[in-house]
């Protein structure tokens, strides 16, 4: 948790990686100008023949760009399932500006919107608590699924592979209360899909709170988890009502942006 009088860096070190800056110059290059091969991407880009050739075959063996029998090159399937994968994120947050504006404003404590990228938890926007007292939280920060509100809500609701991935997987220890035992994570899971939202206590950071409701887009898929967080000392009997209440009700707000409609008959298991 953070005091306000301790300021939160947010200045990313300046440093640049030269070989991925020029891979994704030429990426940038065969999206917008398909078709080429790579003498003429090279003369485009600026970079050497040989170069930009070890870079589209690079690109080309994870999927990012096609070449066709005279070796031009298109976006290929990874660039595209990116490309929508950034829309739905962009299109999510948009949407979920106001929400979280209106729940934080509500609950003068931290409010998180996360999704899951594979095995992971991804904060995707947050509000930050006016209190002096607050948790800690940064957007892009990466995390665990078996521990906290959102990931757990998530993982909740992620397809059954990647829910015996992690069933399977070692469950580190975060906190004293992070829960260790696959029966017992299988368990709190059903729970989730049973009570709509979840509590999680001191489980991810010590003595913190979070409680979450998960997101649903059109299809009746949960593609994110909205939740309130902020130090335990802070969470009564009448606020964990009255926040269990908040968040659920947001989640459906956001829901219903993006298209949901309850009857919908859809469990809310995501696609891979």
């Amino acid at each position: 948790m953070k005091k306000s009088s301790e300021a939160i860096q947010t200045t990313e070190p300046e440093y640049g990686i030269t070989a991925l800056e020029s891979a994704l110059q030429v990426l940038e290059a065969v999206g917008e100008h398909p078709g080429l091969k790579a003498r003429q991407l090279a003369e485009l880009t600026g970079l050497t023949k040989s170069k930009v050739f070890r870079i589209i075959r690079t690109l080309e063996s994870l999927g990012y760009v096609d070449l066709d029998a005279d070796h031009a090159s298109v976006l290929g399937r990874s660039a595209y399932l990116l490309g929508k994968r950034a829309e739905q994120q962009w299109s999510l947050s948009r949407a979920a500006t106001p929400v979280l504006d209106e729940l934080a404003a509500l609950t003068l404590e931290n409010v998180h919107l996360v999704v899951r990228e594979g095995l992971h938890s991804l904060v995707l926007d947050v509000r930050i608590s006016p209190q002096p007292i607050r948790m800690y939280a940064q957007v892009g920060r990466i995390g665990p699924l078996h521990a906290g509100g959102t990931p757990k809500v998530l993982l909740a609701y992620a397809p059954e592979e990647v829910v015996q991935k992690v069933l399977h997987s070692s469950l580190d220890q975060f906190t004293g209360t992070t829960v260790s035992d696959a029966d017992d994570l299988e368990n709190i899971l059903r729970r989730i899909r049973t009570d709509g939202y979840h509590l999680a206590l001191a489980d991810l950071e010590e003595d913190t709170f979070s409680i979450a409701a998960p997101v649903f887009d059109h299809q009746g898929q949960v593609i994110a988890a909205l939740s309130i967080a902020g130090p335990l000392m802070r969470l009564d009997s009448k606020k964990r009502r009255d926040f269990i209440h908040l968040v659920m009700s947001a989640a459906r707000q956001l829901s219903r942006a993006l298209g949901y409609r309850s009857e919908l008959s859809s469990l809310g298991r995501a696609a891979d």
